[in-house]
């Protein structure tokens, strides 16, 4: 009988198959990894491939070879197969047995090396911002598309969602499979729930960069909007100081709110934490006070420890890196730009109402877009048009890019399902609890004073700018009454 080169419990079907599949695999990993050294990583779906899905099918086909060979042994030994069970022998004095084993050991090096190698870019490639943005394209289009124009942009989403430790990895890791396993079933929630819930405290990721121990004063901040009618002033300016520091023998400004002097705690009535009716705070000398508003369900009972949460960076900062801007916001902006002509009449009205309209998709609020606007101008305006149809057309291109670029209808992503609570114009922010109505036991009042957060220096219409460093009090631009004093800036202000 011929001598084999290997025991006869090595010669089987599966063995065969996870010797192929083993060989199949490495063949292509080979080829895959020298594209993926030469072309950089211009491929997110490649690393993808190499480092993600390919590994498991290579260890697949060497766990067959072993299972194979030990289902063979074990029906030889039961006789059923009609074979001798060969003895494994391992003589180095035999030249075969010496060139064998030199060979197993160079390809189990080999595969330790490679295994390693695949292992490291895998974990890499996992905590790249393409594999976090890019992979998952349409469920993560929306997130991927703001942080890129964030002032984050340069921060890995790793940085802020998972920050370092081996406990927060894993964490991630075991969340990270359940999102996948609902966005292959496609059952993923459009849009993703905001707030997350079990995202890391602010205090051991945000302050890795920002150190709240070095709070700075004021921050001077100029602000440009534009009338939406044809009568009174068509552009108005504000020009403030931002209270940002919390220290001073007053204790005020923005950061009063953070670790250095105060505790802040509170219960939100609601999942996206924008009605709070339940506020308690703890100043540097260990004073509790706790502020309720009329209608809370706190009254008279203690809130659920689960249910009270510390104040802390992202209860403002609520979009640092994924900010989805209001359609007002975003036409004014273009305008103070000159990517919108502001002289066209109504194109701040137009185009706001435009890019506030509920779609289906991208391609059908292109589409509804410029036919609306055109539609408009061509019929409502048809003099101006006429003579500026450039204009309007450029302005209308840019509504348009506006819309690709902030606006996510397949997702269900729009700054409505996102509020923002840095300041109080289009969502409640601030006015969430600075709203005078949290009162305490002892009848002190949560302020709903501007000048604690901000003072105006200047204010008005270009050629009838209000200056006064000592501060100006607050003139709605397009208001003649003053119904605005006795509501919350985002009961009117819907961001559209």
């Amino acid at each position: 009988m011929e001598k084999k080169f290997l025991p006869e419990y090595f010669y089987n079907g599966t063995t065969y198959f996870g010797a192929a599949l083993a060989v199949l695999v490495l063949l292509i990993e080979g080829i895959l990894f020298g594209m993926d050294f030469f072309l950089g990583n211009a491929n997110v779906y490649l690393s993808l491939f190499i480092y993600v899905i390919l590994p498991p099918f290579l260890i697949a086909g060497l766990l067959l070879i072993g299972v194979g060979a030990l289902r063979r042994r074990r029906r030889i030994r039961l006789k059923l197969d009609l074979h001798k069970e060969d003895r494994l022998v391992i003589d180095f004095s035999i030249p075969r047995h010496r060139n064998t084993a030199f060979a197993t050991f160079v390809v189990v090096v080999l595969l330790l090396v490679l295994t390693a190698v695949g292992a490291y870019k895998a974990f890499h490639y996992t905590e790249s911002v393409n594999f976090c943005g890019l992979v998952c394209h349409k469920v993560m289009k929306p997130e991927y598309t703001t942080y890129s124009g964030s002032s984050h942009a340069k921060v890995k989403c790793v940085e802020c969602h998972i920050g370092g430790g081996a406990g927060w990895y894993v964490r991630s890791k075991v969340s990270g499979l359940r999102q996948v396993i609902k966005t292959v079933q496609g059952t993923y929630p459009r849009p993703v729930p905001v707030p997350v819930h079990n995202l890391r405290p602010a205090k051991e990721t945000c302050e890795e960069c920002h150190w709240p121990g070095k709070l700075f004063g004021d921050v001077e901040e100029e602000k440009v909007y534009f009338s939406g009618e044809d009568t009174g002033p068509s552009r108005w300016t504000v020009r403030m100081l931002v209270h940002v520091s919390g220290r001073g023998p007053q204790n005020n400004g923005i950061h009063a709110h953070m670790y250095v002097d105060n505790k802040v705690s509170y219960v939100a009535d609601d999942d996206k934490r924008q009605k709070i009716s339940w506020v308690r705070t703890v100043d540097k000398k260990g004073v509790e006070t706790i502020y309720t508003t009329k209608d809370s369900a706190y009254n008279s009972a203690v809130p659920p420890k689960e249910k009270v949460r510390r104040m802390d960076c992202m209860d403002c900062h609520s979009r640092p890196a994924h900010k989805f801007e209001a359609p007002v916001r975003l036409v004014n902006r273009a305008m103070l730009d000159g990517r919108i002509d502001a002289g066209i009449p109504q194109i701040k009205t137009k185009a706001v109402d435009a890019l506030a309209g509920k779609y289906v998709s991208e391609g059908q609020a292109v589409e509804a877009i410029r036919a609306g606007l055109i539609k408009y101008y061509s019929e409502k305006q048809a003099a101006y048009y006429a003579g500026h149809q450039r204009e309007v057309q450029a302005a209308i291109d840019q509504v348009v890019l506006i819309y690709r670029h902030d606006f996510f209808p397949e997702m269900k992503a729009r700054w409505d399902e996102y509020p923002d609570n840095i300041g109080h114009w289009i969502s409640p922010g601030c006015f969430r609890c600075h709203d005078g109505e949290h009162r305490s036991g002892d009848g002190k009042v949560i302020s709903r004073n501007c000048d604690t957060c901000h003072t105006i220096i200047a204010q008005g219409a270009p050629d009838a700018m209000q200056k006064n460093i000592d501060g100006l009090p607050f003139q709605h631009p397009f208001i003649d009454d003053d119904s605005w004093k006795t509501t919350n800036c985002s009961d009117c202000h819907s961001g559209s």
